[in-house]
């Protein structure tokens, strides 16, 4: 008896949208700090959040990852209470891939 194989093919409306979160800030920020953000908050290894932190520190903005909305709103409100906690200028941009 031959194998079936069942096959299916999804299109692009049928996947989730994800969604770009960026760090943004306008004045101050501590490298220390934008660097437990990352690691804490979007789990990046050492590397990775250096490099994004030497992106948001010398452009403004820096991208820390793709994600479904949801998630995506909740990491930037994570990201906007921590600063506004420690008194720093920093915010989250959410945007559709």
């Amino acid at each position: 008896m031959p194998i079936k194989i069942r096959t299916s093919f999804y299109g692009l409306s049928d996947r989730p949208k994800m969604y770009f979160v960026y760090i943004r800030y306008n004045k101050y920020i501590s490298w220390e700090f934008c660097m437990r953000v990352l690691i804490e908050v979007f789990h990046k290894n050492k590397e990775d959040a250096k490099m994004i932190t030497e992106e948001i520190l010398s452009n403004g903005e820096g991208i820390c990852g793709a994600y479904l909305f949801e998630v995506a709103e909740t990491k930037a409100n994570i990201v906007e209470e921590l600063a506004k906690k420690e008194e720093f200028s920093m915010s989250c941009l959410i945007e559709e891939i």
